[in-house]
């Protein structure tokens, strides 16, 4: 705790205000996120909706829109949900029972925003504790099994204090490898370096390579616009704008593209030359996105998608637009 009164990084917005609203916009975007991306999204965010309630009473478009290009949208319908059920419910959960019983509150968030935001003095692990913890007792079991070790440490009156202490110790001291543990405030008391293998610790499975995925994306233009459709608010980009595109796993090539095409948009379709590919790589695919001009008549009628804009791809203005989507958009600015 001296070290972290001495070293606690100070240029964290949500560390100087640490409100439950402030707190748990903060958690849902540093989820699977660097401090340092998340900074200027967090801060445009509270900017917008400084509260529980204008956040609870956007539409999901606006929060997806200012969300776009953090990734993993489903925090930000998450967020967006746990906003309406405050609002709904009158006031904030008091306990950790009541903060998981929010839309994407997990144990790690819960943990976290009871210690920092309420005061409790209640464990919180994610993968920066767990790596300091694991050291400290060199303990070999898995993520779950460490929230014993965690209960351990706890001081009561500082537990906030204390969980963001082993979060900064181990983002800038124990470090997944080359761990600078000269000067490292634990160094007399961590058994993985006295036993020189701090770096055995933890013990983690194994990394699954992410297979590659092919799939084919439909250009329709009319005058100087082309079509984007909402996907569906589950799935992959679920709630957000994109072109219209379906996997190709079987290597059908246009074909396919034409007839799913006239199933989900209940037009009939040509598909005529292609643009080029987009590739993006996302935790568990590397996406490689054919795009393929096509032409149409009429009006679409939507099977799965929620919504339908003519838009025009150098100005698609506030809609929500995952990275590939914008990506996607770049290219057919360029092939114009």
């Amino acid at each position: 705790m001296r070290w972290y009164d001495e070293h606690r990084r100070r240029h964290l917005p949500w560390r100087e205000e640490p409100g439950p609203y402030r707190t748990l916009v903060s958690e849902f975007m540093l989820q699977q996120t660097r401090v340092e991306t998340a900074l200027p999204f967090f801060q445009r965010f509270v900017d917008r909706f400084p509260d529980f309630a204008s956040l609870a009473a956007a539409p999901l478009d606006e929060v997806l829109s200012l969300w776009a290009g953090l990734g993993y949208y489903s925090r930000a319908r998450n967020l967006h949900a746990s906003a309406r059920a405050v609002v709904a419910a009158g006031s904030f959960p008091d306990t950790v029972e009541g903060l998981r019983a929010l839309p994407g509150v997990g144990p790690y968030m819960a943990g976290a925003i009871a210690s920092i935001a309420l005061g409790q003095d209640v464990p919180t692990v994610d993968g920066n504790i767990a790596r300091v913890l694991s050291r400290l007792h060199a303990f070999a079991g898995s993520r779950a099994k460490v929230w014993p070790l965690a209960s351990l440490h706890v001081p009561p009156g500082r537990a906030g204090d204390h969980n963001q202490a082993l979060m900064d110790l181990g983002s800038s001291i124990c470090v997944p490898r080359k761990p600078a543990c000269m000067i490292c405030p634990l160094r007399t008391h961590c058994v993985a370096h006295a036993e020189g293998r701090p770096e055995a610790f933890p013990v983690l499975p194994p990394k699954r390579r992410a297979p590659r995925r092919r799939a084919l994306a439909a250009v329709w233009r009319r005058g100087d616009t082309i079509l984007l459709v909402r996907r569906p608010a589950e799935g992959l980009f679920g709630g957000l704008y994109d072109l219209p595109w379906t996997f190709d796993d079987h290597d059908a090539g246009p074909s396919a593209l034409q007839r799913w095409l006239t199933e989900e948009l209940g037009v009939p379709f040509e598909v005529g030359a292609q643009l080029g590919t987009v590739r993006h790589t996302l935790t568990h695919m590397r996406l490689e996105l054919q795009l393929h001009v096509v032409e149409g008549e009429g009006e679409p009628r939507l099977r799965s998608f929620t919504a339908a804009r003519w838009t025009d791809p150098a100005a698609p203005g506030e809609l929500g637009l995952p990275t590939l989507a914008r990506k996607a958009l770049r290219m057919v600015i360029a092939k114009s």
